[in-house]
């Protein structure tokens, strides 16, 4: 079988959005080889159709890896979308990473697929957070970057609800807050994957004053309003 190699070892977000990439070229009868860091491999137990690798294994046509670009052979495609937006940029960083390989991103919500554990959903709302099924809440997220880092950008944000604030609990991934996201009556958040994930849910939230994505400038802000199609208030500081 041909095999197609996707260049994007981390963020989280980016390799979310990326899911319309993999869709097309399975469908052209590709394997999909997607190394990631070690650190995120738990991505592999939620998104099928991909055979997923961790960076440091050995992995089919490893030694292209090291390259930038975008190459075709009758064996093999490599798509390096890590660093699309400097080898192949369109104007902007995200859409880049389609542009390389000459596909409209446009839709790529319609490809994010993954399989949601109900079970430890339901363990983080009602176990771990407390949660009831008429908790009223605003769900706040501060934290960002594959490597975790936190964010000051919505501290002196005031609610008049509980608040239940994003956290990294051992034993649970970003997919298993799902139904904190869908339950929340409020959404205040800095960019981070979790944005993405927000973007396929059935949310209980319709008004975009109830949900808003803190961004540090307006650089930042053009680089993805164009991407969720959610009702949300975009604002920077």
């Amino acid at each position: 079988m041909k095999q197609c190699i996707i260049k994007q070892p981390s963020g989280i977000g980016d390799i979310f959005f990326l899911q319309k990439i993999a869709h097309v070229y399975r469908e052209k009868g590709y394997e999909i080889i997607w190394p990631v860091r070690d650190d995120i491999f738990w991505i592999s137990e939620y998104i099928d159709g991909v055979s997923w690798y961790k960076v440091s294994d050995d992995y089919p046509h490893k030694e292209l890896y090291q390259y930038a670009g975008f190459v075709e052979t009758d064996e093999v495609v490599f798509i390096d979308c890590l660093d699309a937006d400097r080898t192949h940029s369109d104007g902007r960083i995200m859409s880049s990473k389609y542009s390389i390989a000459g596909l409209d991103y446009s839709d790529w919500d319609k490809y994010f697929k993954f399989n949601r554990k109900r079970d430890k959903e339901d363990a983080l709302y009602y176990d771990v957070l407390k949660l009831k099924d008429d908790s009223v809440y605003a769900y706040i997220n501060d934290l960002f970057h594959t490597d975790v880092r936190k964010s000051d950008l919505i501290g002196d944000v005031c609610y008049d609800m509980e608040i239940v604030r994003n956290q990294v609990i051992d034993g649970y991934t970003v997919f298993d807050w799902c139904k904190v996201l869908e339950n929340a009556s409020k959404i205040h958040m800095i960019g981070t994957s979790i944005s993405y994930i927000i973007d396929v849910l059935d949310l209980k939230i319709t008004d975009p004053d109830d949900y808003v994505y803190h961004t540090r400038s307006e650089f930042i802000f053009n680089e993805v309003n164009y991407l969720f199609k959610k009702p949300m208030r975009m604002i920077w500081k």
